[in-house]
């Protein structure tokens, strides 16, 4: 038997903070979208959206640096090492905000390849659903609802390779499946029946 929760799930990706708290007995506060261990890591406003962009180590730091035009920025004393960054958080974000919001986003991730940062774009979800590659990897099913009609949904993150792929069902309409249910747990179709007209079941 394999269980999982959603509480646990989500628990589990707070693992940076968990950290920090059985480090030393203090809960992280607010940071938004940052990092709590390294400068610069989050989201900035760019001239017409948001872009991650992922300063890990050093090397990225200086490559970001530099695509942005601010080579003096690597031996700035506020800057030049991530606990020098991390110090000086807010300031270093809003240096860099000050020159994203000159382009939009996708000039700055090109430019950003090109220089081998991670970066990426903020999406909205009319912009996750319709990507290519949610689309090309049936992140986006449809649908034949008996009253609805055609819809779309979400499809299912995991792929079984070398099976066929399963056919995506609209959701149930109530008591669709009241008697396959109650079969199943060893109920007989008079007892069945019988809970339909007493209005137990639909």
């Amino acid at each position: 038997m394999v269980e999982s929760s959603l509480m646990e799930a989500a628990m589990q990706q707070t693992y940076w903070q968990a950290a920090m708290f059985f480090a030393t007995g203090v809960s992280q506060g607010l940071l938004g979208s940052a990092h709590p261990l390294t400068a610069p890591y989050q989201a900035f406003k760019t001239k017409d959206g948001f872009i991650n962009i992922g300063g890990a180590n050093q090397a990225n730091w200086q490559r970001i640096a530099d695509t942005l035009g601010h080579p003096e920025w690597k031996t700035d004393t506020r800057f030049e090492s991530n606990s020098s960054r991390m110090q000086h958080q807010a300031i270093l974000a809003n240096e860099i905000e000050t020159v994203l919001q000159h382009e939009a986003t996708d000039q700055w991730i090109a430019k950003f390849e090109a220089a081998g940062v991670p970066a990426g774009p903020v999406n909205t979800i009319e912009q996750a659903f319709t990507h290519p590659q949610a689309i090309a990897r049936d992140m986006v099913v449809e649908t034949d609802h008996p009253s609805a009609g055609r819809i779309k949904g979400v499809g299912h993150p995991i792929k079984f390779h070398g099976t066929a792929k399963p056919e995506p069902l609209p959701a149930p309409e109530l008591g669709q499946h009241s008697d396959e249910i109650l079969l199943e747990f060893g109920f007989e179709a008079d007892e069945i029946n019988l809970l339909r007209t007493q209005g137990v079941v639909q």
